[in-house]
């Protein structure tokens, strides 16, 4: 995570400055509020410098707010549409598809890696495990609302749309009645490139300006033919889902997965357990199970240059040897690692790859399949989907990020708005049944926002003094259990509350988010999602 404090500063100020002292170590609490003080003067400082110098670099030609045109948005259901108890004679039909997103050329020095930034081109130099889509196509009888899930690090809001839009030529000409359609990530750490924030820096900065003056995209760490690909295959995905939709029974369980998380910043809040959906379809084939859980896919490090599936790829391999098809989905898992202690590789594990590390998420992940497939507690989810989605626009505070947002490495839809950028995103809401809720957001969301216990006034680590005066995600639930949908539908960094809102140089998360205040936005965005809804 150090390499992260490094590029935050070559963004910054390479241009002019060959050097600046950073803490050697990432997460560094600082409870001395001289010291706060400094550190935010000089994150202060920093964004003068970037600002600055971004103020002499051409930047992209930017769509003005005003005339933003919501395409291949899916918005969902209204508030008449929203059923307290199923439509008569309703019933689950669920369908399912997986396929690999690579295309053979991931070897060839061209495919970046993502998971961290790096000043060298971070390509793949190892493929170890497939990277895939994953997909389920749900019904209650009222529409199809489909869910993927890609092997990446992150995609935005842009990439999910042209999906929508190619998807939805299909569904126009078989007469699909399609309520939503979501695309999201699980974090990986160790895959190729699917966000852009992971490409030569340096080859950024020096070419992005000029490309920008003639009107070409900026050079990112996307590579084109890899995402044209993923693109044709997550839209066949989708297809193949829908044909599989077969009608049958869900069922509701949970697993607690606690003593394998840590996590690594104040304060100390997460949910402890893995969360199942499991479809039983009436014909007897094979099931699927919908999975949730917050905890980071980084078996291998951040920086790395192997290609893994980390650990839900072995998750796949263990519930896939029970007949049972397998969509897992990231959590609220903002700072929140496994501990890679707490598991126990088997000889073959270990003998997998000559990286511990890699035995070990191995390990991990056939452990969480193992507890996963010993739940017996279940609880029979009645046949109600409901889901509605509201579009944002999130302002870029973070003068890192909108030099970023300059320089072709930020890839997400940004419009001006005056003389402020402003990403195009979207939050959204789901009902499983009448006991469970979902969350569904566009980035790594602090689980503290979700499901309670954010920093008091008064709490040493508090920088601002001030309280977080938002209810929680949960407490809006109206008494459903709450899961959360994160890294869906886009990614726009770090959502903290604003009142844990440090420096760059004591934290990581400060480096890759819009702005300070972007979680209590997002939350705002979100109960205005859900009253008018309710």
């Amino acid at each position: 995570m150090k390499s992260k404090k490094i590029i935050a500063l070559v963004l910054a100020v390479s241009l002019t400055f060959s050097a600046m002292i950073v803490p050697a170590s990432a997460n560094t609490d600082v409870t001395n509020k001289g010291e706060q003080v400094l550190y935010t003067v000089l994150d202060k400082a920093v964004d003068f410098l970037v600002n600055a110098i971004g103020a002499f670099v051409i930047s992209p030609r930017r769509q003005n707010i005003k005339d933003y045109k919501d395409d291949n948005f899916y918005a969902g259901l209204g508030k008449e549409d929203f059923l307290d108890e199923p439509a008569r004679g309703a019933v689950w039909s669920v369908g399912y598809a997986n396929a690999s997103i690579q295309d053979g050329n991931e070897l060839d020095g061209e495919h970046f890696v993502g998971g961290s930034l790096s000043i060298t081109k971070k390509v793949a130099t190892e493929v170890l495990d497939d990277q895939k889509v994953r997909t389920v196509a749900l019904s209650d009888g009222r529409g199809i609302t489909i869910f993927s899930e890609l092997d990446g690090f992150g995609i935005t809001n842009k990439s999910v749309r042209e999906i929508r839009s190619r998807f939805a030529k299909y569904a126009d000409e078989n007469g699909l009645d399609i309520t939503s359609v979501n695309v999201g990530v699980l974090h990986q750490h160790s895959c190729v490139d699917t966000f852009g924030m992971n490409g030569d820096i340096l080859t950024a900065l020096f070419t992005a300006p000029f490309k920008n003056l003639i009107g070409q995209t900026p050079a990112s760490g996307m590579n084109d033919e890899f995402m044209e690909n993923l693109y044709t295959v997550t839209v066949n995905s989708m297809i193949e889902a829908v044909k599989d939709m077969k009608e049958g029974s869900m069922y509701y369980g949970s697993t607690d997965v606690s003593e394998f998380i840590r996590d690594k910043r104040d304060p100390q809040v997460f949910d402890p357990m893995l969360h199942r959906l499991r479809f039983v379809p009436n014909d007897g084939s094979d099931e699927t199970w919908i999975v949730e859980g917050g905890i980071h896919c980084v078996g291998l490090g951040a920086g790395g240059t192997v290609v893994t599936g980390d650990y839900p790829y072995y998750m796949e391999k263990y519930i896939n040897s029970l007949n049972a098809n397998f969509i897992y989905i990231e959590g609220a898992e903002l700072a929140l690692t496994a501990k890679g202690d707490n598991v126990e590789p088997t000889d073959e594990e270990l003998a997998l790859h000559e990286d511990e590390g890699y035995g070990r998420l191995a390990a991990l992940g056939r452990t969480f399949g193992e507890k996963l497939a010993a739940i017996e507690d279940e609880t029979e989810v009645e046949p109600i989907l409901n889901i509605a989605h509201k579009v944002m626009f999130v302002k870029i505070t973070n003068a890192i990020f909108k030099f970023a947002a300059k320089f072709g490495l930020l890839t997400n839809e940004v419009v001006r708005d005056g003389f402020d950028l402003k990403v195009v995103s979207e939050v959204g809401y789901c009902e499983f049944g009448k006991s469970l809720a979902v969350s569904i957001i566009p980035g790594e969301l602090a689980p503290e926002i979700a499901f309670g216990g954010a920093m008091a006034a008064d709490d040493p680590l508090n920088w601002t003094g001030k309280e977080w005066d938002y209810p929680t995600f949960e407490s809006k639930a109206d008494g459903r259990k709450l899961l959360v949908f994160g890294l869906m539908n886009d990614q726009i960094g770090y959502l903290l509350t604003d009142n844990n809102w440090h420096s760059i140089f004591t934290e990581n998360e400060e480096i890759v988010s819009s702005g300070s205040n972007t979680g209590s936005f997002v939350t705002q965005q979100y109960f205005e999602l859900l009253d008018s809804i309710k």
